[in-house]
């Protein structure tokens, strides 16, 4: 999937398509809130600042956007009913542009296709209802930061263990 960076200005970064960003090895902290509510990312930003780094967007297409610019992020927090990209479809697309963050989908329907679809799609780390207490959230983003930190480091053996078999492939065929 290729998406193209919103401009700030410079038009070369703004015209060039990024397919990933997990290229980072550096594991982060940062979580993004996605919501079509204004009023609960504030909510979020407000209670939620002190122990952790909050980023937040007003929808899925922002929400790839913010990817994009400051990722990447360990844990995608979004809603599901959206206008324009449903929180289905955007958390599949963070699964294709930064595998290790983990996603949880945070939503007050209770459409259980749509869920399924999102679970299966995005594969969801959590599904969470609206309303959800603060404890219940701060809980899930911990088991969240903990799963993402698994992930990374899985993926950095598994880097490593190629670039082993690489280098004995190479030398062998010397």
């Amino acid at each position: 999937m290729e998406f193209l960076l919103p401009s700030r200005g410079d038009s070369d970064a703004a015209q060039s398509p990024r397919k990933s960003v997990a290229s980072t090895s550096e594991p982060t902290n940062q979580i993004l809130f996605v919501d079509d509510d204004p009023n609960l990312l504030d909510s979020f930003r407000r209670g939620l600042h002190e122990e952790f780094e909050i980023e937040t967007a007003p929808g899925g297409k922002e929400g790839l956007a913010a990817i994009h610019l400051f990722g990447p992020f360990a844990i995608v927090i979004s809603d599901m009913r959206m206008p324009g990209l449903d929180g289905a479809e955007f958390l599949a697309r963070v699964r294709e542009l930064s595998p290790n963050t983990v996603r949880i989908l945070f939503t007050g329907h209770k459409d259980l296709n749509r869920a399924i679809a999102a679970v299966n799609e995005g594969q969801i780390f959590r599904y969470l209802t609206k309303p959800c207490s603060k404890e219940e959230m701060v809980s899930a983003i911990r088991l969240a930061l903990s799963q993402y930190r698994e992930n990374v480091e899985a993926a950095r053996l598994i880097k490593e263990a190629r670039k082993h078999k690489l280098a004995a492939a190479t030398g062998f065929l010397r």
